[in-house]
This record gives C-alpha cells, sequence and structure tokens, in this order.
C-alpha cells in the first residue's frame, strides 16, 4: 500500500502513470486482456494519495485511442487488497480490471466487457488443442484425448464471453428476437460474433449481414427529434463491402408536425475502391456526391476533419464511429444527425450541395478532398481535405505518419474568408509516443463586412496575457509530447499571431525525468510582442533547470528539491526590463530603465489615420435609381469626378462613409444638421464625445442647392469596437451595433404645372401635302379609288424565286428604279439589295394573306 501511496505523491499533474502489474495479487487474469501492452499506464493523470485513486486516460484493447479511465484500489493497512480499473468506452459500454476484492465490485475477480446491461468474461483465443493420433473420426481426422471434463470448466463454456483480438473485442450476438414494429436479422458469420452493440432502434429495421468477402450492414428507424416545427425524423445508412468495392448511403428526412415548417432532407452517398478507379501513380480509390433541401451541414474545424462523417465515408464508410470493419449503422446516423451540435441538421430555406474524392499518390501520400456549397441563409462555400503519409510504407514499423487536416471557407454575402491547418490525432514523429499537435488559422474581413482589411494569421494558442479581439480564429496548442520510455517525458509548445498591428510568437520546452523517488527538470521558454502603431516591443525569456529527491526513513519522507533559473524581460520604448534569478531557497528581481507600461498608448491623429481607409475610400456616393451617364468632368470639381446625368422623372443616390457619424447636414453651410446621432469614440487615440459630420449638397448649374427637401433615409450599421469604441471589451462580437453610416435621399415628385410654357413656330409647323385630302376623316366619308382585295396567292409571288421579291428580274427593276430616282435628286441612302431573307421568311412571317390594290 506504501508503494501505491508514494506512486499517486510524486504524479505529476496532467503527466503520465504508469502503476507496476505486480500490484495485482493474481487473482485478475492478464492485464493485457484489458489496457493495451499489458500496462496499467495512465495519460493525463490526476491522482489522489488519500482517497487512493488516479484518473486519466488510457489505451484499451477496446480501441486504440485513449479513453476515460480511473483505477481505484482498496487496502488494508500497508496491503493492496483489491484493485478496480474501469474504463469508459461510451455509450453505456466500458471494461472492467477486477483483482482482489475491490470496494464497490459488483462482479468476481477478472477481466469483464459491460455492454446493454450485461457482463461478459474476456478471453483470448485457445490454442489448438492436442489430438490424440490413435483415436481417429470417420474422416481419418485425429480426436482430442479422452479426458473428463470438470462441471466448472463445462459451466465456464456456457457462459458467454468477449473475445479480445488484434482488431478489438468481440462479443457474443444476443440471440435472435422480435418486438413491435423492429426486425433484426441475424448475420450467418462464424461462431456468431459481432461488434459490441446491436443495430437497430425502437421504430425500425436493421440488417447486419455477412458471407465473406460481402458485407452488409444497414438501418432505417423513426426516431423524435427536439426541432422545432418537426415531430420525427426518419434516417437510415447502407454500407456495403464486397471485398473489391465498398459504398454507402446515408440520409434522413424531418418530417413537419403541420405548423407551417417545411419538409427537411438530405441524402449522401459514397463509392471506394482500395486498388483505385484509376492507374497509378495518382489513384482515385473513393467517389461521394450529396445534397441537402432545407437542411444545414456543421462545417468542421481542420482538427476535427477526422471525425466529419461525409470525409471519413470517402476512405472507409465502416469506420465512421466504429473500428475497422466493426460498423453499427445506428452508431453512423447518431453521428450525423445525433447530440447537442449535430453534422447535419434542418433549417428552411438552405441547400447545400457536396462532391469529394480520395486518392493516393505515389502510394506514400493518400487524402481526401470535398466542396461543400451552402446557400440560403448565408452563401457559404467550404473546401475541406485531410491528406497524409507513412514511413516507411510497407512496413509495421512506423518512423513516422503525418497527417494534416485543411479548411477553407469563403462567406462572400458576408464579407469573411478563414482558413485553416492542422495535425490530426494519429500524427507522430520518430514513435508512436511522439505526437504532434495544433495548427494554423487565418481569417481576413473583405466586402461589405463591418471588419472589412482586417485579418489574423494565428499558430497555435495564443497564452493569457495576451489579449486578442474576440472575432479571430481560436486554435488549439501546438506542440509536440513525447514520453520516452516510463521515466522521461519531453513537451514543446509554440504560438504565433500576425494582425494588422502586431506580430507576437513564442515557444516553450520541457524535459522531464522521473525514475522511483528521484525528479529532475529543464523548462525553458521565450515570448516576444511587436507592435508598429505606435512602435513597441516586449520580449521576455526564461531557463530553469531542478532536482529532486525523495528520501524514506522509517515511516517519514523527506524530499529535497534543488531548483536555479532566471527570467529576463526587455521592453520599449522607452527601454526597461528586469532579471528574476531562482534560486532553491530565494528568488529576487532587478528591474533596470523605465517601467513596463500597463495599458497600449494613446495614438495621435497621423497615427490613426493610418488605421483608416484611404481618403478616396473613405466617403462614396453611388447612384441607385434615375442614373443614365456620367458626362466629362465639370470645371471645378476635383480630378477624376464625372457630373451625373439623371432621369428628370426622378433619382435616386446614397452617400455613406466608413466611419460613424454622429451629425447629417444637407446643405453646404447650414449649422443645423437634419439629423444627430451618438457622439464619436476613438479608442485607439483614447478620446470619446467626438463629433464626426457627413453633408451632402448638389452642385447643379453652378450653384449649390440643398438637398432638406429630398427624401431621406438613414443607413445604419455596425462599426469596429476596436477603432470607436471606448473599452478593448466592449461590443461583444468585437462590433457597435446601429451607428449612423450615411444617407439615402430620393429627389422629389416632378411637379408638372399647368401651362405647357412658349413654344416657338418650329414647334407648331408641319409638313403639307399635295394634292390635299378631304380632313378631316369621318366615318360617313365615302371610300374612294380602287378597293384592296385579298387573294391567296400574294406570298407565293413574294417567295417566288424567279418572279418573287428576291427574283433576278424583280431585283433588276428595282436598282432601276432607284437610280431613276437619284437621278432626279433623292437621296435613297444604302440599299438592301439582297431580300432573299425576307423571301424565305415570308411563308412564316404574315399572320394573313397581305391585301393588293391594283396599279394603274
Amino acid at each position: 500500500m506504501g508503494d501505491i501511496r508514494e506512486i499517486l505523491e510524486q504524479a505529476a499533474p496532467g503527466g503520465a502513470v504508469e502503476v507496476p502489474a505486480s500490484v495485482l495479487d493474481g487473482q485478475a487474469p492478464d492485464v493485457g486482456l484489458v489496457f493495451r501492452g499489458g500496462a496499467l499506464r495512465v495519460e493525463g493523470a490526476v491522482c489522489d494519495p488519500k482517497e487512493l485513486w488516479i484518473a486519466g486516460h488510457a489505451a484499451t484493447t477496446a480501441s486504440p485511442s485513449p479513453v476515460p479511465v480511473r483505477i481505484a484500489f482498496t487496502g488494508d493497512g500497508e496491503r493492496v487488497t483489491g484493485t478496480l480499473a474501469a474504463a469508459d468506452l461510451g455509450e453505456g459500454r466500458g471494461l472492467l480490471l477486477i483483482d482482489g476484492v475491490p470496494a464497490g465490485a459488483e462482479l468476481p475477480a477478472g477481466a469483464w466487457a459491460v455492454m446493454d446491461g450485461r457482463a461478459l468474461r474476456l478471453t483470448v483465443r485457445e490454442p489448438a488443442v492436442e489430438t490424440d493420433s490413435e483415436r481417429l473420426d470417420g474422416l481419418g481426422r485425429p480426436l482430442p484425448p479422452v479426458r473428463v471434463r470438470t462441471a466448472a470448466e463445462r459451466a465456464r463454456d456456457r457462459r458467454p464471453q468477449a473475445l479480445v483480438t488484434e482488431r478489438g473485442i468481440l462479443a457474443p450476438r444476443p440471440v435472435a428476437y422480435r418486438r413491435q414494429g423492429v426486425r433484426v436479422l441475424e448475420s450467418p458469420m462464424a461462431r456468431g460474433w459481432s461488434p459490441i452493440g446491436t443495430p437497430g432502434g425502437e421504430n425500425g429495421i436493421s440488417v447486419n449481414y455477412e458471407s465473406p468477402p460481402l458485407r452488409i450492414a444497414g438501418a432505417l428507424t423513426a426516431l423524435p427529434t427536439s426541432y422545432e416545427g418537426y415531430k420525427a425524423v426518419i434516417g437510415g445508412t447502407l454500407v456495403v463491402d464486397t471485398g473489391v468495392l465498398n459504398g454507402s448511403l446515408m440520409g434522413a428526412y424531418y418530417v413537419p408536425d403541420g405548423s407551417g415548417a417545411r419538409e427537411s432532407l438530405f441524402a449522401y452517398g459514397s463509392l471506394g475502391k482500395e486498388t483505385g478507379f484509376t492507374p497509378p501513380p495518382f489513384q482515385i480509390r473513393g467517389i461521394a456526391a450529396g445534397f441537402g433541401w432545407n437542411s444545414r451541414v456543421r462545417v468542421p474545424s481542420a482538427e476535427a476533419l477526422g471525425d466529419f462523417p461525409f470525409l471519413v465515408a470517402l476512405d472507409n464508410p465502416g469506420a465512421i464511429d466504429a473500428d475497422e470493419r466493426e460498423v453499427d449503422p445506428m452508431a453512423v446516423l447518431s453521428k450525423l444527425i445525433g447530440g447537442s451540435i449535430p453534422w447535419v441538421k434542418p433549417q428552411e430555406g438552405d441547400l447545400w450541395l457536396a462532391g469529394g474524392l480520395a486518392f493516393s499518390c505515389f502510394e506514400f501520400l493518400r487524402g481526401r478532398l470535398m466542396a461543400v456549397v451552402q446557400t440560403g441563409s448565408d452563401l457559404t462555400i467550404s473546401l475541406l481535405g485531410a491528406g497524409g503519409a507513412e514511413l516507411p510504407t510497407k512496413s509495421n514499423w512506423k518512423i513516422a505518419r503525418v497527417e494534416i487536416g485543411i479548411e477553407a471557407t469563403v462567406r462572400p454575402t458576408v464579407g469573411e474568408l478563414s482558413f485553416s491547418a492542422g495535425f490530426t490525432e494519429k500524427t507522430f514523429l520518430i514513435d508512436p509516443n511522439c505526437k504532434l499537435r495544433g495548427g494554423i488559422g487565418m481569417k481576413l474581413w473583405f466586402g461589405p463586412n463591418p471588419k472589412a482589411g482586417d485579418f489574423a494569421l494565428i499558430l497555435g494558442a495564443i497564452p493569457a496575457g495576451r489579449d486578442m479581439p474576440p472575432h479571430y480564429p481560436k486554435q488549439q496548442p501546438a506542440g509536440i509530447t513525447w514520453g520516452i520510455g516510463s521515466t522521461v517525458n519531453i513537451s514543446g509548445s509554440a504560438y504565433a499571431a500576425l494582425t494588422p498591428k502586431s506580430l507576437m510568437a513564442g515557444g516553450a520546452l520541457e524535459v522531464k525525468f522521473h525514475a522511483g523517488m528521484l525528479r529532475a527538470w529543464l523548462i525553458a521558454k521565450v515570448d516576444a510582442l511587436l507592435e508598429w502603431n505606435p512602435f513597441y516591443f516586449d520580449v521576455g525569456m526564461g531557463v530553469r533547470v531542478g532536482v529532486s529527491a525523495t528520501i524514506k526513513m522509517w515511516f517519514v519522507r523527506i524530499t529535497i528539491s534543488i531548483e536555479i533559473g532566471v527570467d529576463v524581460r526587455v521592453w520599449g520604448p522607452a527601454v526597461g526590463g528586469e532579471a528574476t534569478v531562482h534560486l532553491w531557497f530565494i528568488s529576487f528581481t532587478i528591474s533596470f530603465g523605465a517601467d513596463r507600461r500597463s495599458e497600449p498608448p494613446a495614438l495621435d491623429w497621423g497615427g490613426f489615420q493610418g488605421m483608416l481607409p484611404p481618403p478616396t475610400a473613405m466617403v462614396r456616393t453611388l447612384p441607385v435609381a434615375g442614373y443614365t451617364g456620367e458626362s466629362a468632368p465639370a470645371p471645378g470639381i476635383r480630378s477624376g469626378a464625372k457630373t451625373w446625368l439623371v432621369d428628370s422623372g426622378g433619382f435616386t443616390f446614397t452617400a455613406d462613409t466608413q466611419a460613424p457619424v454622429s451629425k447629417l447636414y444637407l446643405d453646404q453651410g447650414s449649422t443645423t444638421p437634419v439629423e444627430s446621432g451618438e457622439s464619436v469614440d476613438i479608442l485607439p487615440m483614447q478620446v470619446t464625445g467626438k463629433e464626426s459630420e457627413l453633408r451632402v449638397w448638389l452642385d447643379y448649374n453652378d450653384s449649390t442647392e440643398n438637398l432638406r427637401l429630398w427624401g431621406r433615409t438613414l443607413i445604419r450599421g455596425k462599426v469596429v469596437n476596436g477603432l470607436w469604441g471606448t473599452s478593448p471589451d466592449g461590443g461583444g462580437d468585437g462590433l457597435l451595433p446601429e451607428r449612423i453610416l450615411g444617407v439615402r435621399l430620393v429627389s422629389p415628385p416632378v411637379e408638372y404645372g399647368t401651362s405647357t410654357g412658349f413654344i416657338d413656330e418650329k414647334g407648331i409647323s408641319f409638313d403639307p401635302i399635295a394634292p390635299d385630302g378631304n380632313q378631316p376623316l369621318s366615318a360617313g366619308e365615302e371610300a374612294s379609288g380602287a378597293a384592296p382585295q385579298r387573294t391567296s396567292a400574294v406570298i407565293g409571288k413574294i417567295t417566288d424565286r424567279e418572279a418573287g421579291i428576291d427574283g433576278a428580274g424583280t431585283r433588276s427593276n428595282r436598282l432601276a428604279l432607284a437610280d431613276a430616282l437619284a437621278s432626279l435628286g433623292a437621296d435613297l441612302g444604302a440599299l438592301d439589295v439582297d431580300l432573299s431573307g425576307y423571301a424565305q421568311a415570308a411563308g412564316t412571317a404574315f399572320t394573313a394573306h397581305p391585301m393588293l390594290v391594283p396599279a394603274g
């Protein structure tokens, strides 16, 4: 018991703790039935030396990835009387290792798999039994030797057990059963082994069939849903593997409850081939496509791409929420639409399309790419990818595995572009215990976004004390962790950030040694900040080296620790700094130069102007309706400006600015604003209560006109708190709402009046017609001249190739007539000599036969 308590007391918080298998008194089977490698090793451990328990994560035989574990010890004086190790596999499943008589154990000593309320003893595949060459069956095969089995052996074989294999843990499937609305089809698998868990819902049908090389697993069920406007969701998944091809199909339909919500559905399918559809060196191994109606997909971050079901299905559909080929269709469906933040959810008015492919290149690089386009409430275009490589490629022993996830998303209507890339949890170098983590993220804002012009490029997690706006991307810590055996742990971290106003970077390295009662450590760190508006730097670094030993004398433990180190920090301008020296018995700080600033200094007006858009982009006027064009630049107007030509019937335009407006004037010289808003604050200058004026007037016929009588509508929007706020923490999302940014102006209605105005002689002149006709025409006027006639032969005459409108004779007569008119002084202009198109179209161009009047 003393050894266990000593292990717990010396464990570093959050480090690794390895409990010797010797603490077990032999009542439990091999530890390797539960823990991989046969070692009780807990990562990220939290220990309680008084209550005698350890909690953390450990790799188990059920899964290569660590799962939550808790190991508790029961003692009697200095003797360990019981050990209870519990691993939580999720969804009500777990593993237990029981030794001795631990407190709270309801099962006898042994290794157990717990699932669906059942406890199954863990076992391994037994070696082939010995045979007696003297005893043969009817086919001449040797039989086992004659031995009377004990009652305990017969009872043990009748109990269901869970089998530990290299691929995980397999459990016997419950016997076939039927219940209302449910039918389970059992698979004819050898020995009845199947994955832990039984597919199927309370109101559906599930199929799990295996007849090598064919395997089919699927489920269709109806489940309740908590989404407003829907009463149920009908969903299903189907995974097929023929040994050569593998495919998947998944989808769901949300049933409205009659409150007005529209139907929502999505479907996604993939088809893959391990050897590829195309020849080397670049092979396409899988393709996929999907769509959603009144539905939306949650786009994952780069670090979470390894769990994105649509991307996983490209490579191996059976790997969605499962290990290797062991797939639970209901788990796949739950992964898609279940949980507090599902991957796919109903959203009225949205539509999404997705397509992707899985590929390999030179048998070295394997990757997956997918594009997702979503419209409706927000246009979003995303490119997702995950790729990696292993070295060596054809050996079970790997010296490196690198897998990187990439996510890029653009939202044109919002004006936002984001990019992130990060290592997945499968990445390691040199040794599987040498893990790389973290990633890089970038965001920039453009166009209509109030943050347009802002950007951030960030590596790793920014440490506390370095203030960053809340809308900048958040990244996972970047670094490396390496456990070398059970005695040495190496960990490192790094961060960096580039923004429009600053650059910061830093890192840390920790090397720890722990063997029995002896510990040693080395800690080194550095961080730097550089700002350029105004210029400022702050750089710090430090190193610490220490060793400690615990000596046990009778019933007393004495721990002796020695640590030396130094921390140095320099800042400026004004330049100053401090150095702190750490000794094992004392620490002291030496300061020099100017004091460190407590808050960023205020900018002057020139410095603040550098943070704003150029003057030509600061204020703009845009025509909306009634705009007809531009004329040449008018005298007296600044270069590049052109006079607008507008419709006299009405005109609308907008005038806005990139800065908030506190007073709006619609003339050139008035002192009375037509609209007033909040006063303007300038955070970088640390000033408040200022005024910002926007004046709009009209230059017309070399004079200025006020626009007070024009219809106006204020343009309001959000502004960046970092520029126009009073506190760095204000604005919530970094924006200040409902600020006046401009005005929309509409010209007054046209006044037509009651007089036509002066009309000169030319305005009422006319051309005489000779000879004069009868004026005015009336209904009783008698017709004169020949009456027009309609015959059915007219169209035929027009299209006739010889005598028609484009015939050779007609064309010659037409040219002769044109020459005669020209000789009399008539200016006919350019003539259309070729009328073949008219002749060809005459058959269909007329709605009735033309009427003719006899000539002469």
